[in-house]
Formats: structure tokens, C-alpha cells, sequence
């Protein structure tokens, strides 16, 4: 299994040996050498948006958007109770944290059809969200998994994950967790497929658990 995270904005990241430094390192041009890209940002905005230290409140809520569609909630009783349960997981690892007063999954009502950091920040701001926890996860069962039994699934979750800064729209943090699952069919599965999807759900808990981990981690580093 891997892990993996970005802290964009911790502490030792500003970590400037002297004021002067900092001024220096602050008075540098920022311009683009393709004058295409003013289209999108000025160069003015990019030294702005550069220059942003972010900072989480005292006491934060936390909006979390799943992207893509969950499968299993529509083949089983078991299957979708099981994927609330690793909802409820990652919610719970997130108000463990003493910087975070609430953290829920965004109501469906408000997802946006368009996937961009603007539609996104919409969202967020009308939750009244302080910050949003974004992923993506792709989970599949291993193609030969026979070779580990007739009985047997084995199967893979791989999630990408950032968190989207409401106010400001940075994104001071992004992460990625992969796992792996190995799962033996139970009398209650209907059939293997039910098995695997099962499996899924299993490596999917074990990846959002990390990844809850590494979250309240890096609050609680740029919070220091």
C-alpha cells in the first residue's frame, strides 16, 4: 500500500531565515514568459496567489465531495449500508480534530454539475463550509483474482484527494492513498461480484482512513 501528501503551506515552508529574506523573496517579478497565459491569470494575481500563507480557523467546517459514482449503494442492502459506514468513518477521523467543529458530506443538492474550483467554491460558500474535501477514488477488483482462490477477491482503491480553501480558493493540501483489499466470498454474498464489491468498500475504508489522518495532520501542522 502507498501513501502520499503534499503539504503546500506547512510551516517549515515559510520557514525564512531573516525578514530580509522573506522581502527579498517578495519583491521578485513574477511574470510569464507566454503572454497567453494573462488570459487566465495576471501575472499580479499569480504573485498574489503565491505569496498567500494559509491558515486554518480556530474552529473549522469541513464540506466533503465524493466525485464519481458510487456503485454499491445500488446492488445490496448490505453494500450500501456498508458505504455509509465508510462515510462515517472518514467524518468521524475529521472531527477528531480539535480545529474542526463539523464535517459532513455535502448534500447531493448541491454538487455541481460543472467541476471546476469556481463551482466548487459556489458549493462550498453555500454550505457555509470553511473548507472542502474533495476526492476521487478508483476502485476495481484484480482481474486474475481466481489465483488466489475460487473463493477469493482481491481488490484495489486508489483515491486523489485535495482540500479547497472556501474564502480563498487555494488549495493548500492535496493527497493521494492507494490499498489493497483481499476478501474471502461469505455465505451471505449473493455471488463473487458481490464479493469483490465488498473488497472494494474495504480498501476504500482503508484508504479514507488515511487519508482523514493525513488531514487532521496538516491542519494541525500550519495551525502551530
Amino acid at each position: 500500500c502507498e501513501t502520499g501528501a503534499e503539504l503546500t503551506a506547512s510551516g517549515s515552508y515559510y520557514g525564512y531565515e531573516s525578514a530580509a529574506q522573506l522581502g527579498a523573496v517578495r519583491g521578485r517579478e513574477t511574470v510569464s514568459l507566454f503572454s497567453s497565459d494573462s488570459a487566465i491569470l495576471s501575472d499580479a494575481d499569480v504573485k498574489r496567489i503565491l505569496e498567500h500563507r494559509f491558515s486554518p480557523r480556530r474552529q473549522n467546517k469541513i464540506g466533503i465531495l465524493a466525485i464519481g459514482q458510487e456503485y454499491w449503494f445500488g446492488w445490496s442492502d448490505e453494500l450500501a449500508r456498508s458505504g455509509v459506514e465508510v462515510q462515517e468513518k472518514l467524518v468521524s477521523k475529521l472531527r477528531s480534530s480539535p480545529l474542526v467543529h463539523d464535517a459532513t458530506y455535502l448534500p447531493s443538492l448541491l454538487i455541481p454539475e460543472k467541476r471546476s474550483v469556481g463551482h466548487f467554491r459556489e458549493a462550498g460558500a453555500r454550505y457555509q463550509a470553511d473548507l472542502l474535501l474533495i476526492y476521487r477514488a478508483a476502485c476495481r477488483s484484480y482481474e486474475k483474482s481466481q489465483f488466489f482462490g475460487p473463493d477469493n477477491s482481491k481488490s484495489f482503491c486508489n483515491i486523489e484527494a485535495v482540500l479547497l480553501d472556501t474564502r480563498t480558493g487555494i488549495v493548500p493540501f492535496a493527497a493521494t492513498a492507494s490499498r489493497d483489499s483481499l476478501a474471502k466470498r461469505l455465505e451471505t454474498d449473493f455471488n463473487l461480484y458481490e464479493t469483490m464489491r465488498r473488497t472494494e468498500l474495504e480498501a476504500l475504508a482503508d484508504a479514507l482512513a488515511e487519508l482523514g489522518e493525513e488531514v487532521v495532520a496538516f491542519l494541525a501542522a500550519v495551525r502551530s
